[in-house]
């Protein structure tokens, strides 16, 4: 599996604050990430580590995503339902209530950052192994239902989350 990391900080004038002006991840054909947006690093971090804390909670709850997403149906079918959940309803629909994950955990983006707000994704963890990237595929504009293994998927966000780290302990 390709996959790219891109990143470019800056400091502050003043060297107090760490700039993320450019990160884009690229996974197979799908890239994310906005080139003109920045971030605040500590945000960008936050925000990581939000994600990685909900690929963990998904981990407790896999009975339910392979009840859910192991079925034959079109990416675009699951990507609907999770962004319904996540943006429109806020819940789960009736017939899949019970879950005892919140659909925001499947958010597969660092969720409130600017450089990701226009990009929507889920990452669905079926086993310890095993999950699902939903995402629309900007430059082909449809939506891709990719297998990933967890594991990998964690060291992207990791390894992102790592140089940005480094670039701040830098600048203090």
């Amino acid at each position: 599996m390709k996959n790219i990391i891109e990143i470019s900080t800056r400091r502050s004038s003043d060297g107090r604050y760490v700039f993320v002006d450019r990160m884009l991840i690229s996974i197979e054909d799908l890239t994310f990430g906005e080139e003109g947006a920045v971030s605040v690093s500590g945000l960008m971090i936050g925000a990581i580590d939000d994600l990685l804390s909900n690929i963990e909670k998904q981990k407790i709850n896999i009975d339910f995503a392979r009840k859910v997403f192991d079925r034959k149906l079109p990416a675009a079918h699951f990507f609907q339902l999770l962004h319904d959940a996540c943006w429109k309803e806020g819940g789960w629909p009736k017939d899949l209530r019970g879950s005892e994950i919140a659909p925001a955990a499947y958010i597969g983006l660092p969720v409130g950052t600017e450089i990701f707000d226009a990009d929507e994704a889920y990452f669905v963890v079926l086993d310890l192994e095993r999950a699902i990237l939903f995402a629309k595929n900007k430059i082909e504009n449809e939506f891709v239902a990719l297998k990933m293994d967890v594991r990998d998927y964690v060291k992207i966000w990791e390894q992102a989350r790592a140089e940005i780290v480094l670039e701040k302990s830098q600048s203090g």
